[in-house]
């Protein structure tokens, strides 16, 4: 598990400090504690207006964020309710049913958009299309949506979105035969006993997990803005929000005192927690 926070442009913070980020199994990881409210910084470093759509706990919020070149935001709330974003853990059974039905807790994701920039079109004169090739749609030379699906020559356009002159996609048939192909793999803590047979491991019957819910009243004000952005996020973003319990111990962990109540770090030499008042 290492730490990764270069080169993204949203991370979790609170009170306006960012919290330190993990990465593991390619997943970033921030720990936090039971009845956090949090704000998510967001910044974009482009020279034009970027757009990101957040999705909370797998639901996408209703609206949009927008950041101008160069601008910082500390969000502290929903965008369609003024009410700051707090992470509330909880227990639940330790099985793999239970592990499918919280997999979207605690996930914050962005979907970033460019600004649309219109610019003048360019017109090339091609001659007729006159090979096909089996599988494939082509667009015909009016330069309209409308596909011609050459297995069967019918009108094909609810299939495809928009398309430019020359521009093939598959049909519909061998994308739905595509999209049929799926899989769901079980994962098992497994242990090998030396005559080479497989034994499951014993493990906690309750584990703790959190979701992101809707806390104290938000003073953020935002306002509306008319602008177009491309169809298409050019980065997504996800960040993963687990309970402390669930963070790994280190070495250097194990060289601190922390307060068993609030968690903060305190001297070896107090008697008391200088943040709560509880008895160290």
């Amino acid at each position: 598990m290492n730490l990764q926070t270069e080169n993204t442009l949203a991370k979790i913070a609170v009170n306006k400090s960012l919290l330190k980020e993990f990465v593991s199994n390619n997943q970033r990881i921030v720990y936090l504690k039971d009845n956090s409210e949090f704000q998510i910084q967001i910044f974009n470093p482009y020279t034009y207006t970027i757009g990101a759509d957040i999705y909370i706990n797998g639901s996408k919020m209703s609206n949009r964020i927008v950041l101008k070149p160069g601008e910082r935001i500390w969000l502290e709330r929903y965008l369609n309710e003024a009410r700051k974003l707090l992470f509330s853990t909880y227990k639940v059974e330790n099985t793999s049913e239970v592990k499918a039905a919280i997999q979207n807790n605690g996930e914050v994701k962005l979907m970033f958009y460019k600004e649309t920039v219109y610019r003048e079109p360019t017109y090339i004169y091609t001659s007729p299309i006159t090979t096909y090739y089996n599988n494939y749609n082509y667009c015909d030379n009016n330069l309209t949506t409308k596909c011609i699906d050459i297995n069967s020559s019918i009108n094909c356009s609810d299939s495809v979105t928009t398309l430019g002159l020359g521009d093939t996609v598959q049909t519909t048939a061998a994308a739905t035969s595509a999209a049929s192909y799926s899989s769901t793999c079980k994962s098992y803590n497994l242990d090998i006993e030396r005559n080479g047979n497989l034994k499951l491991k014993k493990s906690s019957d309750t584990i703790e997990t959190g979701r992101i819910e809707k806390g104290n009243y938000s003073s953020q004000k935002f306002q509306n803005i008319n602008i177009n952005f491309d169809y298409w996020s050019f980065k997504t973003e996800i960040i993963k929000l687990l309970p402390i319990s669930q963070k790994p111990i280190t070495k250097n962990d194990l060289k601190k005192l922390y307060c068993y109540n609030c968690g903060h770090k305190v001297n070896t030499k107090f008697k008391y927690c200088p943040y709560c008042g509880t008895k160290i």
